[in-house]
């Protein structure tokens, strides 16, 4: 997976179109895509990865703390050293809340322990995917320790897109997409059970364990009713060469068949009336050496709603 995004990504109608770039030279290589009455809007905020500085994170021999090895793509927070007390956090208050059940029924089920140590615990939570009924479910494991490191994360080899959620009310924008993924969701799990105040996805920061030469990531959606949504189209440079792409979409009204992220015309994630969410990763099309312009829709059955994301996890360019 070799590839970075210098350029904008676009949702584009024929009276519309939304730019959203890396580079904003990208724009001008491909002038058709938009009409020139408009103007680039919202655009789409490239995230940061970085690995936790000072954080440990040990190999698979060794069963205390942290194991690098097991996590895929995750958030991460550290809770401010407090005056008077020697620990960050509550090991034995946060492992019970965890395990008592759900705070809000919208969010979690009930927390599975995985081990437990003096200075640290690991649990998986079912988080709720979608706020839609029945709600699916997708297993986040948080890593916690004295010291205030708190790490959410997605199982090695499951799909970056997986850390979406949908929420039912309204068409979400992206920036709420990120502001309440999974991973920021669990993080706040774990801070309530320790009585302390939530944090805002502006606070945590990401790292992808299992694509560790990877320094960025970009998320997008779209929605549709009753057929196919807006087109979001994308542009990925030439310099770009390692490069993750994942989906996810979710059957959010109605009792019809299927429901599909498109890109590039062929099914990247399709969802059905019993698996109401899919997520999965796809190879994108394009020859490494040459920019690639790319198409993402939504497409589902007449009078049933549908939305779905795109993710894209990246190397950038002299990052």
């Amino acid at each position: 997976m070799k590839a970075s995004l210098t350029g904008q990504i676009m949702r584009v109608t024929p009276a519309l179109a939304i730019c959203v770039t890396l580079f904003v030279a990208i724009w001008w290589l491909y002038p058709h895509i938009a009409e020139s009455a408009h103007t680039p809007a919202d655009p789409v905020e490239i995230q940061r990865l970085a690995a936790p500085a000072g954080f440990t994170a040990t190999d698979a021999s060794d069963d205390t703390a942290f194991r690098k090895d097991e996590a895929g793509f995750s958030a991460y927070y550290r809770v401010p050293e407090s005056e008077g007390s020697e620990t960050r956090l509550n090991i034995d208050a946060i492992t019970n809340g965890l395990e008592s059940g759900p705070t809000d029924p919208q969010i979690r089920g009930e927390g599975e322990l995985e081990e437990l140590g003096l200075n640290f615990g690991i649990v998986e939570l079912p988080m709720f995917a979608a706020v839609i009924s029945p709600a699916p479910t997708e297993t986040v494991t948080v890593y916690y320790d004295d010291q205030g490191w708190i790490v959410a994360y997605l199982p090695k080899g499951r799909a970056a897109a997986a850390v979406w959620k949908y929420k039912s009310k309204g068409n979400t924008s992206v920036k709420e997409d990120l502001e309440n993924n999974l991973l920021v969701l669990a993080i706040n799990e774990v801070l309530k059970a320790d009585g302390k105040l939530p944090v805002s996805h502006s606070n945590v920061n990401y790292y992808d364990w299992e694509n560790q030469t990877c320094d960025a990531f970009v998320l997008f959606s779209a929605v549709a009713s009753g057929g196919e949504s807006v087109p979001v189209k994308f542009v990925i440079p030439s310099t770009i060469t390692e490069i993750g792409a994942s989906a996810a979409v979710v059957l959010a009204e109605g009792n019809g068949q299927t429901a599909t992220v498109k890109v590039d015309g062929e099914a990247a994630a399709t969802a059905n009336g019993t698996d109401k969410l899919a997520v999965a990763s796809f190879e994108l099309d394009r020859e490494s050496d040459k920019t690639s312009l790319h198409t993402m829709v939504v497409n589902v059955d007449a009078s049933n709603k549908a939305a779905g994301v795109v993710m894209l996890v990246y190397d950038k360019p002299g990052g």
